[in-house]
């Protein structure tokens, strides 16, 4: 019984991203009524993330994420952090302002034929991965015209059954999948990541107006869960564009942008491809260059931030017939 209880409770949690996101921003806004409208980046946000692969077929390959994220207002970091960034190095960085970030979170991976309970060999493994992840945030000036932030991210969790990715499935997408029982072992799992973005900005010091940023990145991960490096450039274009690369305050009364850009990835390890570290497991034999392009809208409405994309991306393993593709929509309360 308690087991039970307890399986129903992570469910319902890893699933509020797509549940409850409109009761989260009303109960944000009821408590902070007087919010003026500006960029917020210097304080506290709270951010519910949902990703799935329904908008364009049903489940197959990486079928949900779902996370949220909180980041602390600028230079609020507990001394014990403030050391870990002072060892970090800030190469050709200025530092002007640090946050740390909390989150928590759930990803599903299922194969295409979702009726077929034995091992499907050619096929992606069915695979879950819940996770609880600390991040450091720092941004600054790069030169005269550049800026960068770059984030440094510690994800702990666990892959097999505990993530429970099973439960939320059957419950929350309305299918019963068969083939669970072929899903990868319990695996802990740890991964480092990082990640550097630079902002040009074609709107100002002010970035008030109409204007466009250009946004380059680089980053890498490492660990058993995942091994990559990866770079790739994001472009906007709107009104009053939201600047989080900034310091300081900037007011903004409203925002829309429409963004597109593309990602590249040299992956060396993928668990969700590899298998299991420890154990024999199933696994298919991955593409060691995997691209997405992305393209979606934001709106800014005092500090409430809402963005809707779309991401393609390019096969993930060798016998995967076609590309996959998935929706995403975030929601962000900045008080």
């Amino acid at each position: 019984m308690e087991r039970a209880c307890f399986k129903r409770g992570i469910s319902a949690v890893t699933s509020l991203a797509s549940r409850s996101v409109v009761g989260l921003v009303l109960v944000l806004l009821a408590i902070h009524h007087d919010v003026r409208g500006d960029n917020g980046w210097e304080g506290q946000s709270l951010s519910v993330t949902w990703e799935n692969d329904a908008i364009a077929r049903s489940d197959r390959h990486y079928t949900q994420g779902a996370r949220i994220s909180y980041l602390s207002r600028d230079d609020a970091l507990p001394g014990w952090f403030e050391q870990v960034s002072e060892w970090l190095p800030a190469i050709g960085l200025d530092i002007e302002a640090q946050k740390y970030g909390l989150a928590v979170g759930q990803d599903m991976y299922t194969p295409e034929d979702l009726r077929n309970p034995h091992l499907i060999p050619d096929d992606r493994p069915y695979a879950g991965w819940l996770f609880a992840s600390l991040a450091l945030q720092r941004r600054g000036k790069t030169s005269a015209r550049w800026r960068a932030l770059e984030t440094f991210r510690l994800d702990l969790g666990v892959v097999g059954p505990e993530s429970y990715a099973e439960q939320t499935q059957k419950h929350w997408h309305g299918v019963d999948p068969q083939g669970w029982d072929h899903q990868l072992g319990t695996e802990p799992g740890a991964v480092f990541r990082y990640e550097r973005r630079y902002l040009f900005s074609g709107s100002g010091p002010t970035s008030s107006g109409w204007g466009y940023h250009m946004i380059p990145n680089l980053g890498g991960s490492f660990g058993n869960i995942a091994t990559d490096l990866s770079t790739g450039t994001t472009l906007r274009f709107g009104y009053n564009i939201p600047n989080e690369f900034e310091a300081q305050r900037t007011a903004l009364r409203f925002g829309l942008y429409v963004f597109g850009g593309a990602q590249g990835r040299f992956v060396v390890r993928n668990i969700f491809m590899d298998g299991n570290t420890f154990r024999s497991s199933h696994s298919v034999d991955k593409k060691p260059l995997v691209g997405d392009l992305k393209a979606g809208v934001t709106v800014v409405l005092k500090r409430l931030e809402v963005t809707v994309s779309y991401v393609g991306r390019t096969r993930e393993f060798n016998d995967q017939k076609t590309s996959d593709s998935f929706g995403s929509a975030t929601i962000t309360v900045k008080f």
